[in-house]
Formats: C-alpha cells, sequence, structure tokens
C-alpha cells in the first residue's frame, strides 16, 4: 500500500507491473491521520510511507497483517522503528536514491551563501546595485566541517575539498571514511570551522544537536547549511544567535515545522537562505527512488528480507509473506 502525501508521484504503472510478477497488488490511499491509514491498510502487508501520518506504537500495533513498512525516502524518523522490531516488522529505507542530489544542494547552499548570491539577487530584482557591503568569502582555504559522514555527507566532503577547502569530519558511528577529511571531536569542528554542513538522521540523540550551546562554539561569521532534518536545530536557538551576531549566516532546506509558516521569524533575513524541503529532488532521484522502494518490497515478498531494512535484530521473529525464507 502506498501512502501518499500530494500524490506527485503518480502513476505508479511500473511499480504496478514489477508487484504483479510476485503475486502483490498496489493500492494507494491518502491518510490525514492515524486512524484513517488503520482503517485503510488493516490489511496490508507493505506500506510505502511519503511523508505523513507517521507510523506510531499505537499505529502499528493495530497492522496485524504488516510485515514491511518502507519510508518512500532516505531518513525514517516517520516510524517507531524500536515498536516495529518489537511487533515483528522489518522497516526499510531508500538509502542511496539521492546521495548526489542533496549533497549537490548543500553545497549550492554553501556556495551561495559564501558568495552572497541570493542577497545580491534580492537587491537586483530591485533595481539595487551593490547596494550596501556583503560579506563574500572565499571556499578554496575556508574550512568546512561536515557532521555525519554517510553517503551524503561523505560525497560533500569530497565536493567541498575539491573546491579547496580544509574539511573536518564529525560522525559519532563512523571511526573511518573514505574521503579527504579529517577526523574531529564535534567540538573541535564547530570551533574551527567556516563552514558547517549537517548530515545525521534525526534520532533522540541528534534532536536539537543545534541548540545554544552548540552554537554558541561556532565562530561570529560562521555559516550554518542543514538538508538533513528539521529537528536536528533548534529554531528559537538559531533566530537567537542570528540575532545577537554570534551566527553569521544560516542556509534551511529542512525546518520543525513544515510548510514553513508565513510569518516564520526565518524568513526575510538577508544573512538566510531557506528552500522547501526539495534538496533531494530530481527526475534522476525521483527514478532511483521508485527502483530501490519498488526493489526492497520485491525482494521481501519472495525471499522475506531485503537488503535496505535497518532494523535487522527483527530477522528472527519478523513477520512475513515468504515464511521460512530467512
Amino acid at each position: 500500500m502506498q501512502v501518499e502525501y500530494v500524490g506527485d508521484l503518480a502513476p505508479y504503472d511500473d511499480e504496478v507491473a514489477a508487484l504483479a510478477e510476485v503475486g502483490a497488488d498496489l493500492t494507494v490511499i491518502r491518510a490525514a491521520d492515524g486512524d484513517a491509514l488503520v482503517d485503510a491498510a488493516r490489511d496490508a502487508d507493505v506500506i510505502w510511507l511519503e511523508w505523513t501520518p507517521h507510523l506510531t506504537r499505537d499505529v502499528l500495533a493495530r497492522l496485524p497483517r504488516l510485515g514491511l513498512a518502507i519510508r518512500w525516502g532516505v531518513g525514517y524518523d516517520q516510524f517507531d522503528v524500536a515498536a516495529a522490531t518489537e511487533l515483528g516488522i522489518a522497516v526499510a529505507n531508500a538509502p542511496s536514491y539521492c546521495t548526489e542530489d542533496v549533497a549537490e544542494h548543500a553545497l549550492a547552499l554553501l556556495l551561495a551563501l559564501s558568495r552572497q548570491v541570493v542577497h545580491r539577487d534580492r537587491q537586483g530584482q530591485q533595481g539595487l546595485w551593490r547596494h550596501g557591503p556583503a560579506p563574500h568569502r572565499r571556499l578554496a582555504g575556508s574550512t568546512v566541517g561536515v557532521i555525519g559522514l554517510g553517503r551524503i555527507g561523505g560525497r560533500v566532503a569530497r565536493i567541498a575539498s575539491a573546491f579547496g577547502a580544509n574539511v573536518l569530519g564529525y560522525d559519532p558511528v563512523a571511526p573511518t571514511i573514505d574521503a579527504p577529511v579529517r577526523l574531529v571531536n564535534l567540538e573541535e569542528l564547530l570551533r574551527e570551522s567556516d563552514f558547517v554542513s549537517v548530515h545525521v538522521p534525526l534520532t533522540e540523540t541528534s534532536r536539537y544537536l543545534f541548540d545554544t550551546g552548540t552554537l554558541a562554539l561556532m565562530k561570529p561569521h560562521a555559516a550554518l547549511v542543514n538538508t538533513s532534518r528539521g529537528g536536528i536545530v533548534r529554531q528559537e536557538a538559531l533566530v537567537e544567535a542570528l540575532d545577537a551576531g554570534r551566527l553569521g549566516a544560516a542556509a534551511l532546506d529542512v525546518f520543525e515545522q513544515e510548510p514553513l509558516p508565513a510569518d516564520n521569524p526565518l524568513r526575510g533575513r538577508d544573512n538566510v537562505i531557506l528552500t522547501p524541503h526539495e534538496g533531494a529532488n530530481s527526475p534522476q532521484a525521483v527514478r532511483d527512488l521508485r527502483r530501490e522502494v519498488c526493489g526492497a518490497t520485491v525482494e521481501w515478498l519472495r525471499t522475506g528480507w531485503a537488503g535496505s531494512i535497518v532494523n535487522p535484530q527483527v530477522r528472527p521473529h519478523a513477520r512475513g509473506v515468504a515464511q521460512g525464507a530467512r
């Protein structure tokens, strides 16, 4: 079952054809809340979730046939993975579909800040020419800190290094990385970096990783780029740091509340760039996303397992159609 967000991925002709080869049907719904999802998906063996509603413990407990829940994307903070594991439900994602897209978007935001592209464009659209100072900075020779050194963070590190930046990296779970990066602890990265790019999943330990304390460690001219999840940065603390001049700039593709309200205090600032959570978007990424989600589903239906499952500890007691294939 595909639980849509806005319906911009339809039609699903290729997915329907691929699932038919393993005897499965695809049903597409939109659900306003968990109750509506349960009513529609009570008999589903697999759920593909775009954004909402979240698969909480309560929702998962009321889906007796569900064996596989797939996040239609990389991040899976919409799922209560611990509850799913207890219930025997495998959770999967599409781990690599947008690596290049998000990395390029993060670097585009970083470069837009360093070269004052958006600020000067706003002035140019108003008929102004070099109106007031613009703190241009050269990326070559600057220090770029990358937090999270997985697929996307590693790619950002490589691109930033190719621009001539000195790259620092921090990842609590990645002791090594095949990229031109010097591994440091979080405090050292924040104190030394001119630009910080965030690429960690939203978990209980990473929520509000950037709050008043961590933002205070950064250089007053430093810029923060977040293309990961909005909940990693406490908005109130970010606004306070920008207002007080303790942080130079920010570029955000993700927010605590999405869509971003019209009266949000981050709007209307010359030193802030906002994009509407579309860093992963491109025709190529959508093609790859479809392939990964549908491929994982077909693999699970055939074998009872899939390579993109993120809670492997569920395997000994996992629910599934292909019982005995584990």
